[in-house]
């Protein structure tokens, strides 16, 4: 079940403006409307033991459709669908975008209330392929605000320059990690943002600790022109040709240095679907590639970046010279960018 944030607006404006037909209706929180998902976490994970995976791969997910204009609450309960990911056996909620709006900013929020689920979003082309995952690692406590409560939120961007493209994100995966499950967060005790929103003096309370879910209920808010602001989660499509033409490859080196960057940033799931994509197009160095990534020293990691940095300056290739450092960076790099800069210098 999907609610929409819009229909729940209309409603507020309805019960305000003192509609009769209206005056039995009451706002319901997403706490209250998505309870089962809010059960204590031992029975969460009891309930996910006990139901059966429902597919072996995506495409056999069952997919809902919803428009770049909506903003949804998504429950990951007892009702949903569940799936076994590299991560982790998890319910998951699947979506396929249905327009093609070129850029997309999509804010993903887990609501906190006695419990609360970790969010990890995978993202697929047309072709039910993996293009990448945002890990349930990247989500950050947000305090409440106004009206919205205490969040873990993350951002991403999506770009669909070509209509027909299927290399395009056009389905999302909604889910939690085992490893996120066994987690918690501390969240700032209310009495403390009462008293820092009113400048008086913070109560020595202990914060508390909300622990981490199997269920629990995703914000998704979707903005099409993308004015939210871009996110450091982006990923272009390969271009087409023309409406017929075929993706191009990536090179042996590109997959490699693909998958060294998603390693890097513990993107696991990710990295294994570039080794698979890599092996269907032939390669014979991507699996080697992933196993040494894993064991890798991160000042070698640092070293690879760099040097696949002045190699794309020096061929003059600036704009894939700018992905490896915003995936060196996301890496963790202190060095990319100096290297970009000093490697334009020495090349003027």
């Amino acid at each position: 079940m999907i609610i929409k944030q819009s229909s729940l607006i209309l409603v507020a404006g309805l019960i305000i403006s003192g509609c009769s037909n209206m005056s039995n209706m009451s706002l319901q929180s997403p706490k209250d409307l998505y309870a089962n998902a809010f059960v204590d976490p031992a029975q969460a994970s009891q309930s996910l033991a006990q139901k059966q995976v429902c597919c072996d791969n995506f495409e056999q997910l069952e997919y809902q459709e919803i428009n770049s204009d909506d903003d949804l609450f998504i429950p990951l309960s007892s009702d949903s669908q569940v799936y076994s990911f590299v991560s982790g056996k998890s319910f998951v909620q699947a979506y396929k975008l249905t327009n093609n709006n070129s850029k997309l900013t999509l804010t993903i929020n887990g609501l906190i209330y006695n419990t609360v689920v970790a969010p990890q979003v995978t993202l697929l082309d047309a072709n039910f392929n993996i293009t990448r995952t945002i890990p349930a690692s990247q989500f950050t406590y947000k305090t409440a605000k106004l009206l919205n409560g205490d969040i873990l939120s993350a951002e991403l961007t999506i770009f669909r320059p070509q209509a027909n493209n299927l290399a395009n994100e056009t389905y999302l995966l909604f889910y939690t990690t085992d490893e996120a499950i066994a987690g918690d967060t501390t969240i700032i005790h209310p009495a403390k943002s009462y008293a820092k929103a009113h400048s008086t003096v913070e109560p020595d309370i202990a914060d508390p600790i909300i622990p981490h879910s199997a269920m629990g209920v995703i914000e998704l808010e979707i903005d099409v022109l993308g004015t939210a602001g871009d996110s450091e989660n982006s990923y272009m499509p390969v271009a087409i040709a023309n409406k017929t033409a075929a993706a191009p490859a990536l090179t042996e080196k590109e997959f490699n240095q693909a998958i060294v960057a998603a390693v890097a940033v513990k993107d696991i799931d990710k990295a294994l679907a570039i080794v698979d994509q890599a092996e269907a197009a032939g390669s014979q160095s991507a699996r080697e590639t992933f196993v040494n990534a894993l064991n890798k020293p991160t000042d070698e990691a640092e070293i690879e970046f760099n040097n696949a940095i002045l190699e794309a300056v020096a061929a003059k290739d600036i704009d894939k010279a700018l992905t490896i450092v915003d995936q060196a960076e996301a890496a963790g790099s202190q060095t990319a960018r100096k290297t970009f800069i000093n490697a334009l210098k020495n090349n003027d």
